[in-house]
């Protein structure tokens, strides 16, 4: 069994606020809002008539029509984020040994953009109306064969569906992948198309969506005292994962190691996450027990923040209990709050913010927090960015039902 240093060097996003790693962080420095009004559906049942849309997105740039036609619009954009990973990356994969290749993809909701107009067509128009590409469009490793196919791709691979928690826990297993020794070189992260009725339905049923629909741009709000739930997003976020030594031997940029996670369950309640925080706090300290660091060390956490009191409550008990409270502990924040919670690829998403924070010295606000919760006790980013230097960052991912995710990462700037 090996034990190799894995470290980041490609970083793909399609997210509201930008495609491409420039064009996100620069929009992610104004601190503006891209969430707006769901038009491309009647959505006047649900409690949240907003979200945070992909515009300006042509899946033609990065696909084969052909292909385009067959999948969904949450592959098409994952497809987007790998390829701008590997073009980040510098990454020549017809260089490398395809069996040394590998991917962790999350996912919660698969290809139900493509899905939902085939399944009233069966229901309703019979079965010789329903796409014959239904079946390979809408199930979650759609989007992994896919571009195993486009590239040759060929090692160690596993799709994961871990609700909110499954972009870091693809990180975090893609990473002890590397570390082990399957793989050479790893593409992790999520991807989410969730702005359809079903995804709503389901969130909307749960009581999770924001009920703040006169300005869209002030409906997500996590820690603030009119917070009233989360937004969905849209998105992808891919990383390329690789062993330090291959990347170094390249020529590769670094921007991050990873350093330490951990996973595990509150095992308290079906639905909802634990109050009490405590497993949450838990799986902080052993993310920074196995990255050899000490709570001190980590200046930076990049949030889940849900916005519904018993989430950010809990969250903010989980971080007081590790690491110093208030002013002095490290710098706390939700950028998701910019563009939408995008579920499954929301970990993958955070984790690339935490790398562009740690290479420019800049720590990200929580957008729409002015009157924070006085019992989180946090060390809040507000309204504007703040210059910080950031040698460690923690990504936190919570799932439904209380599944917890940590991931942390070590500024290789330096």
């Amino acid at each position: 069994m090996s034990d190799k240093r894995v470290v980041i060097t490609g970083l793909g996003i399609v997210a509201p606020n930008g495609i491409g790693k420039q064009a996100f962080w620069d929009n992610s420095l104004k601190g503006e809002s891209r969430i707006g009004p769901i038009t491309h559906f009647n959505a006047q049942n649900y409690a949240c008539r907003v979200g945070g849309r992909v515009e300006d997105f042509n899946a033609a740039d990065y696909m084969p029509s052909k292909i385009i036609k067959q999948t969904d619009r949450s592959t098409h954009m994952a497809i987007a984020a790998c390829h701008l990973a590997t073009k980040d990356a510098g990454l020549d994969l017809s260089a490398e040994d395809p069996n040394d290749v590998g991917m962790y993809f999350a996912n919660i909701f698969g290809g139900m953009e493509f899905a939902e107009p085939e399944l009233y067509a069966q229901a309703f128009l019979g079965s010789k109306r329903v796409s014959a590409y239904q079946a390979i469009a809408w199930f979650y490793a759609a989007t992994q064969g896919q571009w195993s196919i486009g590239t040759g791709i060929r090692g160690f691979g596993k799709s994961i569906v871990g609700d909110r928690a499954g972009g870091l826990q693809a990180v975090a297993f893609g990473a002890l992948a590397v570390n082990r020794g399957h793989c050479k070189v790893v593409f992790a992260g999520g991807f989410e198309a969730p702005l359809v009725p079903y995804a709503f339905l389901i969130h909307h049923t749960s009581s999770l969506l924001s009920s703040h629909n006169t300005d869209p741009t002030l409906a997500y709000r996590p820690f603030d005292v009119a917070r009233s739930g989360l937004v969905l997003g849209e998105g992808s976020g891919m990383l390329v994962l690789e062993e330090m030594e291959h990347a170094v031997a390249r020529g590769a940029h670094i921007y991050a190691e990873v350093s330490g996670y951990a996973t595990n369950c509150d095992a308290a309640h079906y639905a909802e996450a634990s109050s009490d925080g405590e497993q949450l706090a838990r799986c902080f300290s052993q993310a920074v027990e196995r990255a050899g660091m000490e709570p001190s060390d980590i200046d930076h956490i990049c949030a889940d923040g849900l916005a519904t009191t018993l989430a950010d409550v809990a969250e903010a008990r989980a971080i007081n209990a590790v690491f110093s409270q208030g002013y002095g502990g490290p710098t706390v924040s939700a950028p998701k709050s910019m563009i939408g919670h995008t579920l499954g690829a929301a970990g993958a998403v955070d984790a690339i913010w935490s790398c562009l924070m740690m290479q420019h010295s800049v720590a990200l606000p929580t957008l729409n927090l002015t009157n924070p919760d006085a019992q989180l006790g946090l060390n809040h980013v507000f309204a504007e960015p703040q210059a910080k230097h950031i040698g460690a960052a923690l990504c936190c991912a919570r799932g439904y039902g209380g599944l917890n995710t940590a991931v942390v990462l070590r500024n290789c700037q330096n």
